[in-house]
């Protein structure tokens, strides 16, 4: 089913999203943008309105509704890749469900992504983030990102901050800006968030690769660029969990030491454990978010649901997905 051709009503809504690591600041990003007092791990609570996730327990997706100036706009955070609690095929179950969603009712003006340059150099976790979130993006769709450095006020040694700015721009984002990102410093201030959001507020509406994967060509998440790299990494995961399943048994079988074999026991339970999740990714990875979203989207349509921003987390409810959403308005004096 071609997503223009829907069976609901699509409503111009305007959303960004963002994007980053565990302890990016993303909070704080969000209450400088919005004036609203946000504390990383917590819902998001304000006079407004409230409404609580209808799912617990998963990872959370909040949407902040709000306004700048005469521009009305919704702000959703994203999981990380980095987290503990889930496994990374769950995270990119989650995003590309959210990412449907968008794709068949709202309006994506772009993404900014957020990075602490605080960190001294690069590390893997950060460079496989940003690689995924790459691939998620596409080529089309990367003059709608704004790619972000944060805590530039917890810098001690300001030349080697600079110095790492300059890095990320010329060899780890360089790639992206030379095709049409943007990078820029968040300096903490309100000033510093409305001036990054307004850069994609004033873009025309972009389709991501991984929607158009998902939703138009209703792909299986293995078969999406960011999945090839994912699944590639469960399967080998899955295979070391193996071999040292089987060494452990071996171990098992000639030790004597009651104490070592209690040991040997424990990691035989924590590799089992581990190699269960491994089963669960693969069939995670077959999955079709695109297809699974538009089916029951389809049933909320014709039950009478409405596609608007506060309808979302009903929605979001039947597609298993966790949504906080809280609205508020930015004042004249903002």
């Amino acid at each position: 089913m071609n997503p223009d051709n829907r069976e609901w009503e699509r409503v111009d809504e305007k959303m960004i999203l963002v994007m980053r690591l565990t302890g990016a600041g993303k909070s704080y990003f969000i209450q400088q943008l919005t004036g609203m007092n946000v504390s990383a791990g917590h819902e998001l609570k304000v006079h407004i309105l409230y409404l609580a996730n209808f799912v617990a327990g998963t990872e959370k997706c909040q949407v902040i509704q709000t306004s700048i100036g005469n521009t009305d706009f919704a702000i959703m955070d994203t999981p990380g890749f980095d987290g503990t609690t889930r496994s990374d095929a769950e995270i990119l179950k989650v995003i590309t469900e959210q990412l449907s969603i968008i794709r068949l009712g709202y309006n994506l003006k772009g993404i900014v992504y957020l990075h602490r340059i605080t960190d001294n150099r690069m590390g893997g976790s950060a460079m496989r983030s940003l690689d995924i979130f790459e691939k998620l993006v596409g080529e089309d769709a990367l003059s709608n990102v704004v790619l972000a450095t944060t805590m530039w006020g917890n810098v001690v040694d300001i030349a080697a901050a600079n110095r790492r700015d300059s890095e990320l721009r010329e060899e780890y984002w360089g790639s992206m800006r030379r095709r049409g990102s943007t990078a820029t410093r968040f300096d903490g201030t309100r000033e510093s968030a409305r001036a990054i959001v307004e850069q994609l507020l004033g873009k025309k509406a972009v389709v991501l690769k991984v929607q158009e994967e998902l939703v138009d060509r209703e792909m299986s998440l293995n078969q999406t660029a960011a999945g090839v790299l994912l699944e590639l990494e469960v399967y080998a995961e899955a295979e070391q969990i193996r071999k040292r399943l089987e060494q452990l048994e071996s171990e098992l079988k000639y030790e004597k030491d009651s104490n070592k074999r209690l040991e040997v026991k424990r990691s035989q339970r924590r590799n089992a454990k581990a190699f269960s999740q491994c089963a669960e990714d693969k069939k995670t990875m077959k999955s079709k978010p695109g297809v699974e979203v538009k089916g029951k989207l389809k049933k909320w349509a014709e039950s009478g649901g409405k596609i608007g921003l506060q309808a979302l987390q009903g929605l979001a409810a039947i597609v298993s997905i966790s949504f906080g959403i809280a609205g508020f308005i930015l004042g004249a004096g903002f």
